[in-house]
């Protein structure tokens, strides 16, 4: 069956979610009521917070495998912590994973919203080159899962 995991930044770029995950399945439009995205300072991708009165739009994939889910644990790092949340799609409610900003890092959350168009135009060739989480996953290991 797998888990639902909610995706609210890089992660929503299909070539970023393949690449880490082995995850080539389209994703869901989702709302999650309750939470703020803003970018992080001095990097081109997000993190949410919890935020009374706030709403994130983002991507639900559905059915991950465990190693699909250690490989997308791998690639957020110790910035993030991966806790179960309700997302809303077309009114209909779904229990889902996504990643949250660990309090230790709230200091590096911006003002700044963080807007997908703009860091597809503007960052995602960059971090593709050059985001280190990517070091931290292992393909092989999700390849070999998935034709299990």
């Amino acid at each position: 069956m797998g888990t639902n995991l909610f995706v609210y930044g890089t992660l929503m770029v299909a070539e970023v979610m393949g690449r880490v995950s082995g995850c080539h399945q389209a994703g869901e439009v989702a709302l999650l009521h309750g939470h703020r995205r803003r970018r992080l300072s001095r990097q081109v991708y997000p993190a949410i917070v919890p935020c009374p009165g706030g709403r994130v739009e983002g991507l639900l994939y559905r059915g991950l495998a465990p190693g699909q889910l250690a490989a997308l644990d791998a690639f957020e790092g110790a910035m993030y912590r991966r806790v179960a949340v309700t997302v809303v799609i077309q009114a209909e409610c779904f229990t889902a994973e996504t990643y949250l900003l660990r309090k230790a890092w709230s200091h590096l959350l911006s003002d700044e919203d963080w807007s997908l168009q703009r860091f597809v135009a503007e960052g995602l060739r960059e971090f593709l080159a050059d985001y280190p989480g990517f070091a931290a996953t292992t393909p092989s290991d999700v390849v070999d899962e998935q034709q299990r």
